[in-house]
């Protein structure tokens, strides 16, 4: 499916990205024109924004409480039921199973690939009460979904990159760090591994 795209005007400073990225700020990126002057902003053409990834997921959920667009929300599905964790950061990491042999008298090894382990999965983010207040309303849907202890779906327009064909997870763990002299935000953090239609799982009676 194609990406949808929205109007937008968009300038980009790419000495100030690079010096974000690596600590300092070139005169001139090659490759790239200099930095836009204020006086040249009004000449600058309508540019495009995606709205969609390229399997037609969202790439911008439900406004904040001021009224900004959430870019890349995540929403955890359990039991049917969509929490929905709007101010959130999710990262990927993957490694391969592979069997190497010694090589005698040739050096070096011989590889096998076994098969790709599951993708560990972080997401970081935080709770926001309404005026300030102590977020414990969230705090428990937070817990609620960690406390299902069984597989759940994850929905974002990051993670239908990497899940796209198979999209269930399990939560392996959840951290919410102290947070002294701060009512209205808690942080919180969930520890994840891709799921498997064929894994599994031991229920105690």
């Amino acid at each position: 499916m194609s990406p949808s795209y929205a109007n937008l005007n968009t300038v980009f400073d790419i000495a100030d990205i690079f010096k974000q990225l690596y600590g300092y700020k070139p005169a001139h990126v090659p490759g790239f024109p200099p930095s836009p002057v204020e006086g040249d902003l009004a000449n600058i053409q309508p540019a495009t924004r995606k709205t969609t990834n390229i399997y037609g997921t969202p790439l911008y959920g439900q406004s904040d409480m001021i009224g900004r667009e959430v870019f890349s929300p995540i929403t955890i599905e359990v039991d049917g039921v969509d929490y929905y964790f709007p101010f959130a950061v999710i990262g990927f990491d993957r490694e391969l199973t592979v069997k190497e042999v010694e090589m005698s008298e040739l050096g070096g090894t011989a590889k096998q690939i076994v098969n790709k382990k599951d993708w560990v999965i972080t997401i970081k983010g935080f709770l926001i009460g309404d005026y300030e207040q102590f977020p414990d309303e969230k705090l428990k849907m937070l817990n609620d979904v960690f406390d299902f202890a069984k597989p759940v779906r994850l929905k974002s327009a990051v993670s239908d990159i990497f899940l796209h064909s198979n999209d269930q997870v399990l939560i392996y763990k959840l951290s919410i760090p102290e947070k002294p002299k701060v009512i209205g935000v808690r942080d919180f953090a969930l520890q994840i591994k891709s799921d498997s239609i064929f894994t599994l799982y031991y229920q105690p009676e």
